[in-house]
């Protein structure tokens, strides 16, 4: 990096190195450019007059390796329907900005094209309680699904309490027992293969397992709300979610990961499924885990990821044979410490 930037040399001798461009007309320009293209994108589309005219159009306009970008676009929910079963199979999906799009037609886009890895709703006619509504009513649809942009997803509103989908609990033993715990709404696979890896990495020494706790515990929720390819620097990573705190160990439903780590033996883990009435919620290990979500709809796109996972989890910790009431202890304390913080990052 040089000492002295080009432009200081243009503002201090302006003959020899020539006039400094004005930056802040060359921001104003930049932000205008993406306004302009989406008024043409916007003109064309209702230019045309049927809706083979539209698809057709799409086809080459929207459809891209990234997926599909129907964003900005007043497609009713008839045509919008219509458009993505010409346009599929995709994985990624941007209806950003189009109020006709409601909670309805949300829903029938989740059965449709499961599994997603992401979808972009921000501007939409969904609000917070539509998207309560269907957590609640449709949880097994958010159990395949990666990212979910909406601004709700973004927000530590406390009030903000969503459904659990997935709990990453991890208790860590020393001198006395601290609990650290994110929940989140929706969950992929193939992000939480990476977000559980790049845990579980951490885990393997009980010393750095220390950063996940109180009152740092938000690094936890740094990890499982990022979005990053496995061969995607740290750094380079995208923040889609703001994982919530959860104390309540097992209880309201979706999965529970738990990783209890000792500094003396090995340390031991368990994933459980969702609970079912009148069923017990018996404990799986990592492998029947991903076998389990592939039965369900949900198989990694990278078995080798997957892999990766299975044998850093089987090379790192034991599966616990149960899980004790002393961790329900734990969680109790846990959860009056968290009325009295106000921090989380």
């Amino acid at each position: 990096m040089p000492l002295v930037t080009r432009d200081t040399l243009c503002r201090v001798w302006p003959k020899e190195y020539g006039e400094v461009e004005d930056e802040a007309h060359d921001l104003e320009n930049s932000s205008t450019v993406p306004d302009q293209l989406a008024v043409i994108r916007l003109q064309k589309y209702q230019s045309l007059t049927s809706i083979e005219e539209v698809i057709a159009w799409l086809k080459n306009e929207a459809v891209s390796e990234a997926g599909v970008d129907l964003s900005g676009l007043p497609l009713d929910s008839q045509r919008l329907l219509t458009v993505l079963k010409d346009l599929g199979p995709f994985k990624r999906l941007d209806v950003s900005g189009n109020q006709q799009v409601d909670k309805d037609v949300f829903l029938q886009i989740l059965e449709t094209y499961k599994p997603l890895q992401w979808i972009n709703i921000t501007g939409c006619s969904i609000s917070e309680d539509d998207l309560k509504e269907l957590l609640s009513n449709h949880r097994k649809l958010f159990y395949s699904i990666g990212r979910i942009l909406h601004p709700v997803f973004f927000t530590r509103n406390p009030g903000n309490e969503f459904p659990n989908a997935l709990r990453f609990t991890l208790i860590l033993r020393i001198q006395q027992s601290e609990v650290s715990s994110v929940s989140l709404p929706f969950f992929g696979i193939d992000q939480l293969i990476q977000n559980l890896t790049d845990t579980v990495e951490l885990c393997n020494d009980p010393y750095s397992t220390a950063m996940f706790l109180e009152p740092r515990s938000g690094n936890l929720a740094t990890i499982f709300g990022s979005a990053r390819n496995k061969d995607e620097d740290w750094h380079d990573r995208d923040i889609e979610l703001m994982p919530r705190r959860s104390f309540d160990l097992l209880k309201g439903g979706g999965y529970d990961i738990v990783v209890h780590n000792f500094f003396n033996s090995q340390s031991k883990y368990a994933i459980l499924p969702p609970q079912v009435e009148g069923q017990k919620r018996e404990i799986m290990d990592i492998t029947a885990f991903l076998k389990h979500l592939e039965e369900q709809g949900s198989p990694p796109t990278d078995p080798d990821a997957a892999k990766n996972l299975v044998d850093l989890i089987n090379g790192s910790f034991k599966l616990m044979s149960n899980l004790n009431a002393p961790m329900f202890e734990m969680s109790k304390a846990a959860a009056i410490r968290e009325r009295t913080s106000q921090r989380f990052f």
